[in-house]
């Protein structure tokens, strides 16, 4: 087998299994509901928040309609999540080679942004369609908890240089 033939196949395995486990948790987490503290599928979007969570106050029609809303997001995130990885696994062999390709990385670049670009458009076009489901009441804590993470950022866990 090829090397483009041996990765395509990879890649189409990959999906197969991201796919059917992403649609197992779906299940597992819509059957789960509430959990302890108020936790909807482990997540509570209230940590370090007061007063009430969106998901709080749901209703059953509101829950099924993001379930679904999620499920056809993963659907789209989880191509693009494993395309990325390994597009970086092929960024780490051309940069660890003996005489690494400047080209070559720089192609590769180019392709893990656009990949970026597109995974970041989708999240944006998840959170507007969920917004949509809310109503009014629901809109304001939902939108308090976007800013919120937004102002927040991603931790790492190592400092700053």
């Amino acid at each position: 087998m090829t090397t483009v033939n041996w990765k395509l196949h990879k890649l189409i395995v990959m999906l197969v299994v991201i796919t059917g486990s992403l649609g197992l948790s779906t299940i597992a987490n819509a059957e789960r509901g509430m959990g302890p503290g108020g936790m909807m599928g482990g997540m509570h979007c209230g940590q370090g928040m007061r007063g009430a969570c969106w998901k709080d106050t749901l209703t059953d029609e509101q829950r099924d309609k993001l379930a679904k809303i999620k499920l056809d997001h993963m659907k789209v995130q989880a191509p693009l999540k494993a395309e990325m990885k390994t597009i970086k696994v092929d960024l780490a062999l051309l940069v660890t080679a003996d005489k690494p390709d400047s080209a070559a990385i720089n192609k590769k670049i180019d392709e893990l942004t656009r990949l970026k670009n597109a995974k970041m458009k989708e999240k944006y076009k998840y959170l507007a369609a969920k917004r949509k489901v809310l109503n009014n009441k629901q809109r304001v804590l939902f939108d308090m908890h976007v800013i919120k993470k937004a102002m927040k950022g991603k931790k790492k866990g190592y400092p700053k240089h």
